[in-house]
């Protein structure tokens, strides 16, 4: 595509001008503006002639395959000509982008003189997916009277995910803690429900654990030891419905919960349990079958950047019911979602005494920071009384809520957002020592 830049244009409008100056001063030299125009078209004609053609530009671009949200990350080009010219060419570059990500800045590559390099930067502000769509580039030939202007298709989509700088260090925190055989994580003495070996009994046993019957044949006391059951199923379900968009700090209510929903899937991919995942909001949108190796951690994460953020309200009944269904076997079914009062709470209260007749739910949720903060100010005015009062009549509804969850056998966190990953993996490794599984 060719387009005349201002410099061509400012010298086609002036000849007009021109013409009126030189009628009046020397008649005999009106023709001379006539000129004008064609003079600008041959500077045109020599600018197309002496830059390389649009055919002839080649684009190679290196990008990575994740991006995380709040960290930069580079995009190189590398632009070739098979037509290169005397001198250096300047190539303006733009990068064409759609989804959650903000435009990126013009660069300007220079050809010296049939290849050059240059390099976007990107920065997603929100997890989900950005589409490379291509690369408009701009170059003008030696008289700058004409633009030669080119768009090469990328056609890529790059996954935003939830930024996890430390998690691993965070979650070793947990395996150290309990781990008694230094990396083997697995065998915890006295705990669990498969039976290791037996050993001999020493003074702090548990005597629930005492073999009698072996104890009587070799004549001294024999326990049993036990270690955690492996290939539990892990379900972690993200409700991605209208309260997931509410921003809780710096990030939305969703967000806080993919980060501690990771850290859990790590652990549990570590302790050889099974992990999956599945979002839904008005439908049942997303499904992760699950699965085992700590190298299913990456598609775990993967599957998180697809869980884009919506304003529809969920539909619990329809999701939950569809949820059970693909769930053959007994499963640890973490669900992360909130409610908004007790009214709204009553169906999804029906809805967790079906699911938990046959697998055993963790409830996770987060309390709206506004409210904490009213209900523990000290109220200096009679408005800011009521609003205290007001907010102390949520909090109370609220726990009533959690509580008739927690009568029905479902275990519920509703903590502050630094606060779920550890709560979370805390009550995962209780779940697994008493062998609810």
């Amino acid at each position: 595509m060719m387009v005349p830049t201002p410099r061509c244009a400012i010298l086609v409008a002036a000849s007009v001008p021109l013409g009126f100056i030189l009628v009046s001063a020397i008649p005999d030299a009106a023709l001379a503006c006539l000129y004008l125009p064609f003079f600008a078209l041959a500077l045109c004609i020599y600018d197309f002639l002496a830059s390389p053609g649009a055919k002839s530009m080649t684009l190679s671009f290196d990008c990575p395959q994740i991006l995380y949200v709040g960290t930069s990350a580079p995009i190189s080009l590398e632009l070739m000509t098979l037509e290169p010219k005397k001198g250096a060419l300047k190539v303006r570059a733009l990068l064409s982008l759609s989804g959650k990500i903000s435009l990126c800045e013009p660069i300007t590559i220079t050809l010296d003189p049939a290849k050059g390099k240059g390099e976007f930067s990107l920065t997603p502000t929100l997890r989900g997916k950005v589409f490379l769509n291509g690369v408009f580039l701009a170059w003008r030939g030696p008289a700058g009277f004409l633009e030669l202007r080119k768009k090469i298709d990328i056609n890529k989509t790059i996954d935003v995910l939830q930024n996890i700088n430390g998690i691993h260090e965070e979650a070793l925190k947990y395996f150290s803690k309990d781990a008694q055989l230094g990396v083997k994580i697995l065998r915890y003495k006295g705990m669990g429900s498969e039976f290791e070996n037996l050993t001999e009994y020493a003074l702090g046993m548990d005597n629930r654990f005492i073999d009698w019957k072996r104890s009587a044949r070799f004549r001294k006391l024999l326990a049993k030891e036990f270690r955690l059951e492996r290939n539990n199923q892990i379900i972690l379900g993200f409700d991605t419905g209208r309260l997931m968009l509410e921003p809780i700090g710096s990030a939305p209510r969703l967000d806080h919960f993919i980060r501690a929903a990771l850290m859990l899937g790590w652990i549990s991919l570590r302790s050889g349990d099974l992990v999956g995942s599945c979002g839904f909001d008005l439908t049942f949108r997303h499904y992760l079958a699950p699965g085992r190796t700590p190298s299913f951690f990456l598609k775990l994460q993967r599957f998180t950047a697809s869980l884009d953020y919506s304003a529809a309200e969920t539909n619990f009944t329809l999701c939950l019911s569809e949820l059970s269904a693909k769930l053959h076997q007994r499963a640890l079914v973490v669900l992360f979602t909130e409610f908004g009062d007790s009214v709204a709470a009553s169906l999804l209260i029906e809805c967790l005494e079906q699911i938990s007749r046959k697998h055993l739910v963790v409830f996770v949720s987060t309390p709206d920071p506004l409210t904490l903060n009213l209900t523990e100010e000290k109220p200096s005015s009679f408005q800011s009384m009521a609003e205290s009062v007001i907010a102390d009549g949520f909090k109370k509804e609220r726990a009533i809520v959690l509580e008739r969850m927690s009568r029905l056998g479902v275990f519920c966190i509703d903590l502050p957002p630094q606060a779920l990953g550890g709560s979370l993996i805390n009550r995962y490794l209780t779940i697994k020592e008493r062998g609810l599984l």
